[in-house]
């Protein structure tokens, strides 16, 4: 996932000099550029496949069918659409990985005389696959005269803290804004419990692991500058992916004496085409692209005209709830802990939803302003 990552990063590097809390999905987003990755060829195929980190297709499938079997678990909802316009035809061999690698859902629509009820499709698909946390994701003007197909990943998650907060124990305290504000938020307090516990990169961090029943494993953590302000600091300097946890981030189990974290929730309408083309994916986007003929039968380019992603989050003293839709649209070393650990999460910091088995990346995002 080192594209989607990067995708992540810039984008959350954007909402922050905004002064804007933001959530993304890199995996949504990994999904979203592997389907459409099986469906390029020549030129096109190979910058995606470079970007993605694949040598070829055959390998790209298995890792699609390997992260889509990662998130077969209770707490999560992971699936993939495809809407192509009745004026094309969706190629069989497209068709069969679709169903076979990504398990998706095909719909044949009419963008041009039926563009409401393309919409409302969508639309219902979306709130059914992130159990109604995402009610609308598409309005018709997302929808273009020259609109051929809508390919989309919804991703789902619930989890149940391993250690659930207690409600009484939650107070309002005081929250330091990156302005030298403060704003008063409720606060979800521990003392005295276990965690995996470190410090990397100018932060504390802190593993929270959810409840499972299976051998996957789902955690939060929690990535705190240990200055009040430093968090633009950090993202510039971090490099976020799957290996800094293998081979960077030494956590050790120990007592945390006191943890604090505000709860949160919010949502992120994200724009990702801009971000893609400045990080190098281009050929995908240009009306002349004639490359992505493995979708559908058509003489006409084929390209792509939109890629946008909706995510909402909301934690709390049982755990977290979080959703992530990404559609694209188509025209054609740390040293020993200190003697007592504190984890006060006062002033801005980054979070990141993982599964610690496959390590992949749900959520990553900040939280500039827990109100």
């Amino acid at each position: 996932m080192k594209f989607p990552m990067q995708v992540a990063k810039h984008v959350i590097q954007g909402n922050l000099a905004k002064g804007r809390s933001v959530v993304c999905s890199p995996a949504s987003i990994d999904a979203v550029l592997s389907m459409l990755t099986v469906g390029a060829v020549g030129k096109t195929q190979g910058q995606l496949l470079n970007l993605l980190g694949h040598r070829d297709i055959p390998e790209l499938k298995a890792v699609s069918s390997n992260l889509t079997n990662v998130f077969k678990a209770p707490q999560t909802s992971y699936t993939n659409a495809m809407w192509l316009d009745r004026r094309y035809s969706l190629k069989a061999e497209y068709e069969k990985v679709l169903r076979e690698v990504h398990n998706a859902h095909v719909g044949i629509v009419d963008f041009v005389n039926q563009r409401d009820q393309a919409v409302k499709e969508a639309n219902a698909w979306a709130k059914e696959a992130t159990k109604g946390l995402i009610k609308q994701i598409l309005t018709k003007n997302n929808i273009k005269d020259d609109t051929a197909l809508l390919l989309a990943n919804a991703l789902y998650f619930k989890g149940t803290w391993q250690n659930p907060f207690k409600s009484i124990n939650t107070k309002k305290c005081s929250f330091n804004l990156l302005n030298g504000h403060e704003v008063r938020v409720p606060f979800m307090k521990q003392w005295d419990e276990y965690f995996d516990y470190g410090t990397y990169n100018e932060c504390q961090v802190i593993r929270m692991p959810y409840k499972s029943k299976t051998t996957k494993t789902f955690s939060m953590y929690v990535f705190l500058p240990f200055e009040k302000d430093g968090l633009p600091n950090v993202m510039e300097n971090i490099e976020i992916d799957q290996n800094m946890f293998q081979d960077e981030i030494k956590l050790e189990y120990v007592k945390v004496d006191k943890l604090s974290i505000p709860k949160f929730k919010f949502e992120s309408d994200i724009d990702l085409k801009n971000t893609m083309k400045q990080l190098g994916l281009t050929l995908p986007f240009e009306k002349t692209c004639m490359d992505l003929s493995g979708i559908a039968d058509t003489v006409l380019p084929i390209y792509v005209s939109d890629i946008f992603q909706k995510c909402c989050i909301e934690t709390d003293e049982l755990g977290t709830v979080a959703a992530a839709f990404t559609s694209m649209g188509y025209g054609c070393a740390m040293g020993p802990p200190p003697p007592q650990i504190r984890f006060v999460a006062d002033h801005p910091f980054m979070f990141m939803i993982r599964e610690d088995v496959s390590g992949a990346i749900l959520f990553v995002g900040t939280v500039l302003d827990p109100k």
